[in-house]
């Protein structure tokens, strides 16, 4: 298993995939941090400042990381899924002694690794941009990117189901990136439906949805390593229990696998089908 991990990372050396991780996760961990220096007071407490730096890592986590990982994890998902078919060698597969099952694995586990690496490297740009450009009090660190590992891993498996609606489609890389678009707008959309339902005693039904299940589990391991002045009474509703989180995202992991390994095994089979005929 890890040589095939190993080769599915030598096929994304000639992408740009990489660099692209590197720019939005040092790009948006720099924007949250200057809108938060922008709306610093001159309060100059320890309270405040640590304040400051938690709702600079807040928002890295819960909106950036939220909206752009699964864009990224999508367009990868893409990459790694069709690189078989658009470089036709699908007939090479028959002619080694692994089987399709491995193959996905191998590919969601660097969809982990990838995912996983975003998420810290995210959270470590802020720490660093709060560190240059004196944005609060930096405390916790350890605890903090532990939990960007956590995050990470977690959020990987929440945007799972739209790698199984890319492998379903098996469209171009435009549809793909699109759809992998509307499912992070999607999120975001729930999310911005969380007040209301919160009033009226509803909230934990969004948390069927697995990336906002993701998003609040983790927000609630990590309520008390951050100052909560930052929480509204309402973001309390929302966290899942243990259970519950555990359920969402074990049924997530478990259902998009299968459905993986389903779809790419028929698309590949019909591909496979289809040039044979063709050559006769």
């Amino acid at each position: 298993m890890l040589d095939l991990v190993r080769c599915e990372f030598t096929k994304l050396k000639r992408r740009k995939i990489t660099l692209m991780l590197i720019v939005l996760s040092c790009f948006f961990p720099l924007i949250v941090v200057m809108t938060t220096k922008n709306g610093m007071s001159g309060d100059l407490s320890t309270h405040y400042l640590k304040m400051r730096f938690d709702l600079s890592f807040t928002m890295t986590q819960g909106y950036g990381l939220v909206f752009l990982a699964p864009c990224l994890i999508g367009m990868l998902a893409t990459i790694l899924f069709f690189m078989e078919r658009d470089n036709d060698t699908f007939k090479n597969i028959k002619t080694v002694p692994v089987t399709i099952t491995k193959m996905i694995l191998a590919k969601i586990c660097v969809l982990f690794i990838y995912g996983t690496l975003f998420s810290l490297t995210s959270v470590s740009f802020t720490i660093f941009f709060s560190w240059i450009l004196k944005v609060g009090i930096i405390y916790d660190l350890a605890y903090k990117l532990g939990f960007s590992i956590i995050f990470g891993l977690v959020i990987t498996i929440a945007s799972l189901p739209i790698v199984v609606i890319i492998v379903y489609f098996n469209k171009s890389y435009l549809v793909s990136t699109l759809l992998a678009f509307f499912y992070s707008i999607l999120n975001w959309g729930i999310i911005g439906l969380f007040e209301t339902m919160a009033v009226k005693g509803t909230a934990k039904f969004l948390n069927l949805f697995p990336v906002i299940c993701a998003m609040d589990w983790t927000s609630g391991k990590l309520v008390d390593h951050v100052i909560k002045d930052n929480l509204s009474k309402e973001a309390y509703i929302m966290f899942p229990s243990d259970l519950y989180a555990f359920l969402v995202v074990g049924v997530t992991l478990f259902l998009s696998l299968m459905l993986m390994i389903r779809f790419y095994k028929k698309w590949t089979i019909s591909t496979l089908f289809f040039k044979a005929q063709k050559s006769l």
